[in-house]
């Protein structure tokens, strides 16, 4: 096995899938769950037939940087941010909505910045503070 990271895949970088698909499982990270872990660098949330929520308030250690691709297909995705994140959101839009709630950060005042790709279809891709 070689240790050559995958075709588009940065060295170094960890990432952590979330898939949404209820009745089968939901794909959360909240509560007493998003205080045990560690976040990756990457992660992607795919909301089908289920929502995904990701809190990344009370995690147990984040990176400075974090890259979240977001796909709201018929359900929702969800972040929950900490104070002191700074929330940048992109992303396209079929039928849906992305909205960032999280209010604005100094750049002197960041403790943590979260790249948010959002795709919605029929569905919507939201990021709150925590609270």
């Amino acid at each position: 096995m070689s240790d050559q990271p995958r075709s588009g895949q940065r060295p170094g970088k960890r990432r952590r899938w979330f898939l949404g698909l209820e009745p089968i499982f939901e794909a959360r990270r909240k509560g007493k769950r998003a205080q045990t872990w560690d976040v990756e660098d990457e992660l992607i949330a795919v909301a089908l037939l289920g929502d995904v929520t990701i809190d990344l308030s009370q995690a147990r250690s984040a990176p400075g940087e974090i890259a979240i691709d977001a796909y709201a297909i018929l359900r929702d995705v969800d972040v929950v941010v900490a104070a002191g994140t700074h929330v940048e959101l992109s992303g396209g839009v079929v039928r849906g909505d992305l909205h960032n709630e999280a209010p604005d950060v100094p750049e002197d005042r960041r403790q943590r910045t979260v790249h948010v790709q959002g795709h919605s279809l029929l569905g919507d891709v939201t990021i709150r503070p925590a609270g």
